[in-house]
């Protein structure tokens, strides 16, 4: 009976072990070949721009990528091979960036896609945003937690530097993660004193936290369309959307943390 047990133990231990699995290579810019990190693909646009080791400012590791912003139109771009992912299964997204310039912007830019058919599935602006990070005072974390619409074999993901006020800005990109389940708990709390109730809710969904600023909520379904994008200080009106399991992005104070919501 001990060895039932312990080969359940270790079976289980696999499993788990397989759920932390970051799906992300060289996900810290550690290795680089000729001056491109490995795994990765740059792409420079025509006005120029540039991505190279650095070794005095990173996050996690040695090294990130410092990423220089073009001087005109066009986005510099790192890109990383199609990665394959279940459909409906859960995925923690995070990594950590530096915008300290007012010359460069920034954003991530993922797509969930239908590798047999070449066609993109589902859609996200959480994924696709159509606007940038914020500038940062130092190194700054985005995390949320996605989930694979039907039809996604495979995720694309791409980081895109643009010029903003001046040429030549800079922004830093270190420890990048994709991970299959949600792992914001394990996280720490980006929003101070953030508390999300009752949960689940059937009409008035609570948001506190140990500010009093507005905060902007978005709501997102499963399969990555945003049902609800509000500001609010503290309450959030649900008693329209259908039964069911959400994401919740709550940004406050340039500070944005992702939680899981079920609506009754």
């Amino acid at each position: 009976m001990r060895k039932i047990y312990a080969l359940v133990t270790i079976v289980a231990a696999s499993f788990a072990a397989n759920a932390q699995t970051n799906l992300i290579p060289n996900h810290s810019f550690e290795d680089w070949t000729a001056g491109v990190p490995d795994d990765w693909t740059v792409s420079i646009p025509t006005a120029g721009g540039t991505v190279e080791e650095e070794t005095t400012d990173f996050q996690e590791g040695a090294k990130s990528a410092k990423i220089t912003a073009p001087a005109g139109t066009g986005n510099v771009q790192l890109k990383l091979s199609d990665f394959a992912v279940e459909e409906g299964e859960e995925y923690t997204f995070s990594y950590w960036y530096k915008d300290e310039s007012t010359d460069a912007r920034f954003r991530h830019w993922g797509i969930w896609r239908d590798n047999t058919n070449n066609a993109e599935v589902g859609a996200s602006t959480d994924l696709k945003p159509n606007g940038y990070m914020p500038d940062t005072s130092g190194w700054e974390e985005v995390a949320m937690v996605v989930t694979a619409p039907a039809g996604a074999t495979h995720f694309r993901l791409d980081f895109r530097t643009y010029k903003e006020t001046g040429d030549s800005g800079i922004i830093y990109l270190d420890n990048i993660s994709f991970k299959k389940g949600n792992h914001l708990s394990t996280k720490q709390n980006n929003i101070d004193g953030l508390n999300i109730f009752p949960n689940p809710v059937d009409e008035v969904l609570n948001i506190t936290s140990d500010s009093t600023a507005d905060k902007n909520v978005q709501l997102f379904d499963l399969t990555g369309k945003k049902v609800l994008d509000v500001t609010t200080v503290s309450q959030v009106n649900v008693s329209t959307l259908k039964a069911g399991v959400y994401v919740a992005k709550i940004t406050e104070a340039g500070k944005t943390a992702t939680r899981k919501i079920v609506v009754k």
